[in-house]
């Protein structure tokens, strides 16, 4: 996976759930703002191609994002390794559009309709056209859904002559419509349709066939007068609710770490706090009163026969306290963290009583893991879950083992 996009001479990062995909056929798109080079078919979609940053030239090199708008591709000139300095992170461009005015009552040929006004008028608007043999169906942008690759057709019984059939699309049923018949005029061969236009009209779910798709033409009326002239003949064709959102995936929140090679997490809600990297005292043996506070942790713990204990590595002062220190390497198994005298490594604080440092190679961050990627792992012992990271498993220890001194 590439880290960088080159675009106009910068460098950006890109994003985790960014995608390359590759080059396609790039379509004008009428009332694009700055930044827009125009729309293109990418994985059976119509999707808005923009550039990296406004007057910024487009590329070979095509990122698909998801954007707050819906998914958009990000061309640039060429993917590199991330530099060692970093790199600012490439944000999905926002979709803008110039102002479009109320549509005009006729077309330039007098049909009565949504339009596309000639070149240069005052108003204009935005419409697709789809292709279908000699047959041309200008559909307005706002009804479209999306473009797929043509599915397999079924009977429509109540339909009659306005359409093809039934067809599953995108997830959905829909109402594939005859173009001929629309357009009233002669049969078209079905096997000329490789793509279907899914969109929507009068509450309803439709779908043209076509064989390509590209940009209306100046003066080109579109099929909404046309389809609310047969809006009876339709009635057999799915109603398009408007799907709800997704509920939130709930999610858990992990801290990330390794010791001695070994990658492990905690819940984060048991751990205290993380100490930057700090070299254990060793525990005294006979001079607890050399330590202000050590007398009374000595006591609890009984320091005196901590070394026997596997992982015991001194102890470490924290806001006031004086707390034991264990090698987490050692605790999971794995190489040990502090390997010699002197030894620094940053420490998290755990949860419990008595407190407990626990010293680890690497703290890499705080992530938000959702809760379906987590299993979760019978009994009470040091693993609790084990996490799907990409193809690695992680496994979540618990801070009560981890830290226990046994």
């Amino acid at each position: 996976m590439p880290e960088a996009l080159l675009a106009g001479g910068q460098i950006f990062a890109l994003p985790e759930d960014a995608r390359v995909v590759e080059a396609a056929a790039l379509r004008p798109a009428p009332l694009a703002a700055a930044g827009m080079l125009g729309v293109a078919v990418v994985g059976g979609q119509v999707v808005p191609v923009m550039a990296a940053m406004p007057g910024f030239p487009g590329g070979s090199a095509w990122v698909l994002l998801d954007g707050p708008g819906g998914r958009v591709v990000v061309a640039g000139q060429g993917f590199v390794p991330l530099p060692p300095h970093g790199a600012p992170l490439l944000v999905p461009p926002r979709l803008a559009a110039r102002r479009v005015p109320p549509p005009l009552p006729v077309a330039a040929d007098g049909t009565q309709g949504w339009t596309v006004p000639m070149r240069g008028a005052p108003n204009r608007q935005m419409a697709l056209a789809a292709e279908y043999g000699a047959l041309r169906l200008v559909l307005p942008f706002a009804a479209l859904e999306r473009v797929v690759p043509m599915p397999v057709l079924r009977p429509a019984p109540a339909a009659g002559a306005a359409a093809l059939g039934y067809a599953v699309a995108a997830g959905a049923p829909v109402l594939v419509l005859d173009a001929a018949w629309l357009m009233q005029a002669e049969a078209q061969t079905p096997q000329q349709a490789g793509l279907l236009v899914l969109f929507r009209h009068g509450g309803r779910r439709l779908g043209l066939p076509c064989s390509r798709i590209g940009p209306a033409r100046p003066g080109e009326a579109t099929l909404s007068h046309r389809l609310d002239q047969v809006a009876e003949a339709l009635a057999a064709a799915p109603l398009a609710e408007a799907a709800a959102p997704p509920a939130p995936a709930p999610t858990r929140a992990l801290l990330l770490c390794s010791a001695g090679g070994q990658a492990f997490a905690l819940p984060v809600e048991e751990v205290v706090a993380v100490v930057p990297p700090t070299a254990p005292t060793p525990a005294p043996d006979h001079e607890e009163e050399s330590l202000p506070g050590f007398r009374g942790a000595a006591a609890h713990l009984g320091f005196g026969a901590a070394a026997a204990y596997r992982g015991f590595r001194g102890v470490a002062a924290h806001r006031g306290d004086v707390l034991p220190v264990l090698d987490a390497g050692l605790r999971l198994g794995a190489m040990p963290v502090l390997g010699w005298p002197g030894a620094e490594a940053p420490m998290l604080r755990l949860v419990g009583t008595p407190a407990v440092a626990l010293a680890v190679s690497h703290v890499t961050g705080l992530r938000r893991i959702p809760e379906h990627d987590i299993a979760a792992v019978a009994g009470e012992g040091l693993v609790s879950a084990v996490v799907t990271m990409g193809d690695q498993p992680l496994p979540v220890c618990r801070a009560a083992v981890l830290g226990a001194f046994r």
